[in-house]
Order: C-alpha cells, then sequence, then structure tokens
C-alpha cells in the first residue's frame, strides 16, 4: 500500500484554522474578564460602603492652569487673521463635543468602561454631559445614566460634573447617588483626551460613603457605514 502525501495546502489551511480558534477563545476571555472585573468592583465598592470607611481623596482634579495660547491672545492684524483667531477659539472651545468611548481606571486598578456624550450648550464653550458605564446595572445598587454639565477651561482643557440616581437590589427604593467631578485634557487632533476624575457615592441623605480618584482614557466615537 502506497503512503498518501500530507498536502501542503491542507496543512496550512488546517494551522490557519487552528491559529484562529486560539485567537476567538483569548478573545472571548479577555471579554469576560473585563465584565467580570466590573461586577467585582462594584461589589468591593458596595463591601467598603458596607463597613463604614470610606476613601478620601489623595490628589486634586484640579485643572492645570496653562500658560496663554493663542485662543488667549489679544487678536492683531486684519480682519482675515482676526477671522481665523475666532475660528480657531471655537473649534478649541467645542473640541470635547461628541460621543467617546472612556476606560475609567480606579484607585485599586480595576477599569470599567463607559460611553460619554457631550452636547453643545446655549453658550460656546459650555453644555450638558450623558454618561452612561457597563457597571450602571449591575447589583448591587444599579444606577441610572449621570447627567451634568460641561465647561472649556482654556486651550484644550475642560472640567465636567454628573451625577446618576442609585435604587436597591429589587429596583424598589431610592439608595443614594453617584457623581463625578472631572478634568480633561483633549489631544491636538481632538480624537482623544486625558483625565482624572474625583468619584464619589452618597446615601440617600446626601452624606459621602466611598470616593476615589480615577483616570480617564476617551476616543471619540464615530459612526460605522452600513
Amino acid at each position: 500500500m502506497k503512503t498518501q502525501k500530507f498536502s501542503p495546502v491542507l496543512f496550512a489551511l488546517l494551522l490557519m484554522l487552528f491559529a484562529l480558534t486560539v485567537a476567538q477563545a483569548q478573545t472571548s476571555g479577555q471579554n469576560s474578564g473585563q465584565n467580570k472585573d466590573a461586577a467585582a468592583w462594584k461589589q468591593r465598592v458596595a463591601d467598603q460602603i458596607a463597613t463604614g470607611l470610606r476613601t478620601p481623596p489623595t490628589t486634586t482634579a484640579a485643572p492645570v492652569t496653562e500658560a496663554a495660547d493663542e485662543s488667549r491672545q489679544s487678536d492683531r492684524g486684519g480682519s482675515e487673521l482676526q477671522q481665523d483667531l475666532r475660528g480657531f477659539r471655537v473649534r478649541q472651545q467645542n473640541a470635547l463635543v461628541g460621543t467617546w468611548d472612556l476606560i475609567l481606571t480606579f484607585g485599586d486598578g480595576s477599569k470599567v468602561k463607559s460611553t460619554l456624550t457631550v452636547i453643545p450648550g446655549r453658550r460656546e464653550g459650555e453644555g450638558s454631559i450623558l454618561h452612561a458605564a457597563e457597571a450602571s446595572l449591575l447589583k448591587p445598587s444599579p444606577t441610572t445614566p449621570e447627567q451634568g454639565t460641561w465647561e472649556h477651561w482654556g486651550g484644550l482643557r475642560f472640567v465636567a460634573s454628573y451625577v446618576g440616581y442609585a435604587v436597591d437590589e429589587k429596583f424598589e427604593a431610592p439608595a443614594g447617588r453617584i457623581g463625578f467631578k472631572h478634568t480633561i485634557r483633549v489631544s491636538g487632533d481632538q480624537e482623544s483626551f486625558v483625565g482624572r476624575a474625583v468619584f464619589e457615592v452618597r446615601d440617600p441623605e446626601g452624606s459621602v460613603v466611598f470616593t476615589d480618584n480615577i483616570t480617564t482614557e476617551g476616543k471619540r466615537q464615530h459612526p460605522d457605514a452600513p
């Protein structure tokens, strides 16, 4: 009986299939791990609140004052230069407007994904904010999306604060509020940002029962073509 030769093409296809299967398994495991991280973080916050201890902020979230840039310099020259400077100023003032994919990194290293939508307001350089995280509806204490406002603080720096409501596990009674006080610096191409925030949990009477300093990374969302 003649020994059949193993086709090199068939071997290559089997190798590719094996690699694809391993990659899919790794991706699935990573996504599952991220979801578990968000749930574990929320449970750790609830456990610490139950002990009666709270973590005080160790750093300030106040934005660093920048040296005067082009947006703060007095207009000089002809009308064309003045128009260019005004246009440049408006673009900076509204650089945060849009929808962003966020990664929130808490003090213990936990990472939670969220979405931040920044809406222009009645004047340039201010408006409203909507924020929702993958952990929002997880137990204990599911929360509503946070709502608030933002302002331009010069250059590509911004401040924002937003608050949401918490309910008990049975969705039967209020359980307080959560909130963020956020400083943000948008990149020069306005496609990403980095920030710092103070995260707070308050009980139904308004007392702070938990607080943490977090860092944030945002990437601008763009629509997907059909």
